[in-house]
């Protein structure tokens, strides 16, 4: 699933490219995708010009003249900007075709994904409001150590509830604890300030690199243009299994945590007794 740094990555590329252009048309093939209905949707957005493009946690928000559209990505989305005559992208089911000769395309292999249209700015607020508060943002070290002492969960899970923290998603969270040198199970209300100082500045370092690397392509993701990512090169942990930890020369283990694959090194990571 895409996370903070390859949404923003497409945000920031997307409002380059569509910002001041008009949607024409839009066709669809799976009506799920679209809300609160793809009639609404289409009345919605049909002709109006997109005035921004911005984002929050995982979502992209797209502003309209005094109204939104948002897209969630989910496991494999892949938003594509392209010329009406280019060739067909594998797995669209939506596109949104703007004057001119310029169209977004949505592609979702796995049906999960969507694109809602949200009439106001309440109606967009309640939408947000489900979000905790991200890194490289709004989150800083006293309210993270807030979040993690009310929670007995394993900090992996709780690094990926994104109603408590928001934007990090599997990848980022098994490099940050690495870097933090914190198992993943470790409960997150156990522990200590200095620890969890460590942990966010270690999520935020990871998310830097993500976006300096374009995001991360190991699997579905692609930036605008279909291009991939190369974070996947400089994984810490992450996919890694069986090879040497590149600080101590440890084998990475592979563990699952909540039935998510988690990473680390048993020698720089150790858990607690």
């Amino acid at each position: 699933m895409p996370e903070l740094p390859e949404v923003e990555t497409i945000r920031r590329q997307l409002e380059k490219e569509i910002v001041g252009y008009a949607v024409a048309e839009v066709w669809f093939d799976r009506p799920k995708m679209l809300r609160p209905s793809a009639e609404g949707f289409i009345k919605g957005v049909k002709g109006r010009k997109v005035r921004g493009v911005e984002r929050r946690a995982k979502l992209l928000i797209f502003e309209l003249d005094g109204s939104y559209f948002v897209c969630h990505l989910r496991l494999s989305g892949r938003l594509l900007v392209r010329r009406k005559d280019d060739r067909p992208d594998d797995f669209v089911h939506i596109i949104l075709k703007f004057d001119g000769n310029k169209e977004l395309r949505f592609a979702e292999a796995r049906q999960f994904g969507y694109m809602e249209y949200v009439p106001n700015g309440e109606a967009l607020d309640k939408i947000l409001k489900k979000y905790g508060p991200e890194p490289l943002g709004d989150l800083d070290e006293e309210k993270f150590y807030s979040i993690l002492q009310k929670s007995k969960k394993p900090l992996k899970l709780l690094l990926l509830d994104q109603e408590k923290i928001a934007g990090v998603g599997n990848i980022y969270a098994n490099d940050a604890l690495f870097l933090a040198k914190i198992h993943p199970q470790t409960p997150a209300g156990s522990l200590t300030v200095r620890q969890s100082d460590s942990l966010l500045k270690a999520v935020e370092q990871v998310f830097k690199e993500g976006l300096k690397y374009g995001g991360a392509s190991d699997q579905w993701y692609r930036q605008v243009h279909g291009e991939k990512g190369s974070y996947q090169e400089h994984f810490k942990v992450y996919g890694r299994v069986g090879e040497e930890c590149e600080v101590c020369g440890t084998k990475i283990k592979r563990i699952e945590v909540g039935g998510r694959g988690t990473f680390f090194c048993p020698q720089c990571q150790v858990k607690s007794k």
